[in-house]
C-alpha cells in the first residue's frame, strides 16, 4: 500500500473551486490542521460551513488542529533565543504526544484506504506549517510521499524543498539550509 499524504490551502478560493481541487486528486479526507478552524476573510471555510460542503461531495471532515495545529501557548515549545523568542519550535513539537498521535491517526487512515489531504489556510505549503511541521515529518521520518495541491498543479516535497533552499540559498550558508530543512 502506498503511504501518501497531499496537503492543500483554502486560502480564498471559492468552495466550489476548493471541492474540485479535492475530487481532482480523488481526496475522500480532509483533515483540518489549523488550530483555530475559521476564517475571518473566507467565511465559507469555517468549520461548520465546510464541514457541510465537503459532506454534500462525499468528504470527509476530520478536525485535527488541535494535535497538529501550529499554535501553542506552553513556552517549553517555544524558541527562547532573541532572534526567534516566542515562535514555535517545530522539532519540539513533533516530540510532544498530542504531535505524535495526530501522526499516528493519520497513518491509521492511510492503512484503512483513506485518501487525505491536510488542509489549512495558506495558499503556499511554503507559508504554512502543514510543510514546516507536519509534511516534513511523514516524509523525512515517516516515508510518506507528501503531495501539494495548488490550483492547477501539483509539486511533491522534495520540488517544495529544493524551491524553498533556492528561496534562501544566497542568504544563508548551504550547511545551514540544509539544517533547516532535513533536522
Amino acid at each position: 500500500m502506498k503511504k501518501e499524504i497531499f496537503t492543500v490551502g483554502h486560502s480564498n478560493h471559492d468552495i466550489n473551486i476548493f471541492i474540485n481541487m479535492l475530487q481532482k486528486n480523488n481526496i475522500n479526507t480532509i483533515v483540518d490542521v489549523r488550530s483555530s478552524p475559521y476564517s475571518q476573510y473566507s467565511p465559507q471555510y469555517n468549520q461548520d460551513i465546510l464541514k457541510n460542503f465537503l459532506k454534500k461531495s462525499n468528504i470527509q471532515y476530520v478536525f485535527m488542529g488541535n494535535l497538529l495545529g501550529a499554535r501553542y501557548e506552553d513556552k517549553n515549545l517555544l524558541f527562547n533565543d532573541k532572534d526567534n523568542k516566542g515562535k514555535v519550535n517545530f522539532q519540539k513539537v513533533q516530540e510532544t504526544k498530542g504531535f505524535q498521535d495526530g501522526i499516528t491517526r493519520l497513518e491509521d487512515g492511510v492503512k484503512k484506504g483513506y485518501s487525505i489531504s491536510l488542509m489549512c489556510s495558506e495558499k503556499d505549503a511554503l507559508d504554512c506549517h502543514r510543510f514546516g511541521l507536519v509534511s516534513k515529518f511523514l516524509y523525512h521520518k515517516n516515508s510518506f510521499e507528501i503531495n501539494h495541491i495548488y490550483t492547477d498543479s501539483i509539486f511533491n516535497q522534495q520540488e517544495i524543498e529544493t524551491k524553498l533552499l533556492n528561496k534562501f540559498n544566497k542568504k544563508l550558508p548551504q550547511n545551514n539550509l540544509e539544517v533547516l530543512i532535513y533536522n
